[in-house]
């Protein structure tokens, strides 16, 4: 059995519990001070975005402590991705003082017997690919890149809508017909927006689909409160007849946040590329997905 916790001379690590989200969530902003893209969450929001949504399991979630204080965190989610019981990691953070101390590879070493012990097969992560010292460290632990995925943002007041050319229906759903939308989609999704996470999280998450003389053409699947697009697709039969788009515009003019942004498309998708550069979207950055298997 997995010892409860690690400690070597001033280091302790061990589980993060719900007491600590505040710790954890004033560990993370300092840890994300100095990221390309910063991270301006309120506390609030911090809990939608990791335990809400990304629904950490906090025994499967790592923090390292300097001296009773919270330095350095790994978050960790669990579900099934391509068919095998995996361990998602949501969030990797140290604080700039204490980084160069392999407080990552260590906190991995207190996990991996953890993710053992609950049969789990693989260890999933994503990481910016100009990050070259996270993708050193994760090389070390036994992780390898597995696919490489583009990041879109929109930020303008005016999105680069195609008028429909056929006659839409545009109107909300409660339950998601995935049979139905993997007809639709150009790529299967990464592990944060799979049906089975959006299942989990079907509260935060809103259904559009686009219909065309009484036949589904189209579906978006995003988050309102943060503008962010979880999935869409549509028939292969009626692309290029402005039903994206629609369901784009549907996006902006329903969401809260209009800085809208669609993560982890794979660099293979062309078409689904050229649509979001085609109504404006920008590839803001891109991400390595990194996979650690753990069969043997």
């Amino acid at each position: 059995m997995a010892p409860n916790f690690i400690e070597m001379s001033e280091l302790r690590i061990r589980s993060l519990k719900p007491v600590d989200l505040t710790d954890m969530y004033i560990t993370f902003l300092d840890s994300f001070s100095d990221y390309k893209v910063p991270f301006r969450l309120t506390k609030e929001q911090f809990v939608r975005k990791f335990v809400e949504k990304l629904k950490i399991d906090f025994s499967l979630s790592a923090g390292a402590y300097v001296d009773n204080s919270l330095v350095g965190f790994v978050f960790t989610a669990v579900n099934y991705y391509e068919g095998k019981l995996t361990a998602y990691n949501g969030g990797t953070g140290v604080r700039p003082a204490n980084r160069g101390k392999k407080l990552t590879i260590r906190m991995y070493d207190y996990l991996i017997p953890r993710f053992r012990e609950r049969r789990i097969k693989q260890c999933v992560l994503e990481v910016l690919t100009e990050n070259d010292r996270a993708i050193k460290a994760y090389r070390s632990i036994g992780f390898r890149e597995t696919k490489y995925f583009r990041c879109f943002k929109f930020d303008s007041k005016y999105l680069k809508v195609k008028h429909p050319e056929i006659g839409l229906e545009i109107f909300e759903v409660k339950q998601p017909n995935w049979d139905m939308y993997e007809r639709f989609a150009d790529q299967a999704p990464s592990f944060l927006d799979s049906s089975l996470m959006i299942n989990d999280n079907l509260a935060s998450e809103t259904i559009v689909e686009a219909y065309y003389e009484g036949k589904c053409v189209g579906y978006a699947i995003y988050q309102p409160a943060f503008g962010r697009i979880s999935q869409v697709g549509v028939a292969p039969e009626v692309r290029g007849k402005g039903v994206g788009s629609s369901l784009i515009k549907y996006i902006q003019d329903t969401s809260k946040q209009k800085i809208l942004t669609v993560i982890n498309i794979q660099r293979e998708a062309e078409n689904t590329i050229n649509f979001f550069q085609t109504l404006g979207f920008k590839n803001q950055l891109n991400q390595y997905e990194m996979i650690m298997p753990l069969d043997s």
